[in-house]
């Protein structure tokens, strides 16, 4: 009964998939590299990032993911960036690596704004051999055995920060490329262009010791419904920080409520995430986790007054 229930459940959220397939994280203010190029080097050091997120535990055949990338100043306007990901998906598994450029244009001493661009390199494999698909007696299937395709794409994106606030927006993959055809019906599954726009400050509310970070991800997908990450953290002693989230979406009151940890120790920090599903899809799962590292290649300690370093 339960294989009958997500048989179900995943070809209905398949659908949804051919309008939004770009994951989404809840660690979206520090892994902003990955949807937009101009964030580069925008740092001004060296940083490296890995992620892993498990959506949906307990849900056969729900996202799973990995990334992890790298990006920093070549000089005093240059930025230059790398992304490579992983997303798996019930029958489908993505791979993508990305190239970022950023140039820096100083406006003042506390106005820089960034321009990127990237390529990018992607891999779409759908097995429908899969015998718990091919049991939905779905005829569409019985004429695919391991659907596999190499696409390239560009993206751009543009960032800006003034003070202790930061603005940017971006669009990572410009062209509508098909991933593949329905061979009963000719119906085409076409990678969709995203649009996103992130906003974030770092206000400190007690002699340094504690900050208030708000941030925020919005995404556009035509065909899909419209998301909203908002999120709302405390800094405390430029080493610990605590927050929540809450994800638009979905079919109830919102896609999920999320809890944030993050840790620093020296050049490190070590974050933890919990999102927990409002929508309907919360009866079949036990929420999602999501662990990132990211590494600042600094010699000293970088004052709170900079955002870059938590964002």
């Amino acid at each position: 009964m339960r294989n009958i229930i997500f048989t179900l459940i995943f070809m209905t959220f398949s659908v949804v998939l051919l309008a939004q397939q770009e994951a989404h994280y809840t660690h979206f203010m520090y892994n902003n590299l990955s949807i937009n190029p101009a964030v580069a080097g925008s740092k001004g050091h060296p940083s490296l990032l890995a992620l892993y997120r498990k959506q949906w535990i307990g849900f056969d055949g729900a996202p799973d993911s990995k990334l992890i990338s790298f990006h920093t100043p070549l000089g005093k306007r240059v930025g230059l960036g790398l992304t490579i990901s992983n997303d798996k998906i019930g029958i489908s598994n993505a791979w993508s690596g990305s190239m970022a450029y950023a140039y820096r244009i100083k406006i003042d001493e506390e106005t820089t704004i960034q321009v990127g661009i990237q390529g990018s390199m992607k891999y779409f494999g759908l097995d429908f051999r899969n015998q718990q698909i091919r049991q939905t007696g779905d005829p569409s299937i019985v004429y695919n055995d391991l659907d596999q395709k190499y696409l390239g794409n560009f993206g751009a994106g543009i960032f800006m920060n003034v003070k202790q606030m930061f603005f940017g927006a971006s669009v990572p993959n410009f062209f509508p490329n098909t991933i593949g055809i329905d061979k009963t019906t000719s119906f085409a599954a076409v990678e969709v262009p995203h649009f996103y726009v992130m906003a974030g400050a770092l206000i400190p509310l007690s002699n340094d010791k504690i900050a208030l970070r708000p941030s925020a991800l919005a995404k556009v997908v035509k065909n899909a419904p419209f998301d909203l990450d908002l999120n709302l953290s405390l800094v405390f002693n430029k080493s610990f920080i605590v927050g929540a989230s809450y994800r638009l979406g979905g079919n109830g009151i919102g896609e999920s409520v999320d809890f944030l940890l993050h840790y620093r120790i020296n050049n490190i920090g070590l974050g933890i995430a919990y999102d927990y599903t409002l929508s309907e899809l919360n009866d079949y799962n036990n929420g999602s986790i999501e662990a990132i590292m990211v590494y600042d290649f600094v010699k000293e300690q970088i004052n709170i007054a900079n955002p870059r370093f938590f964002f």
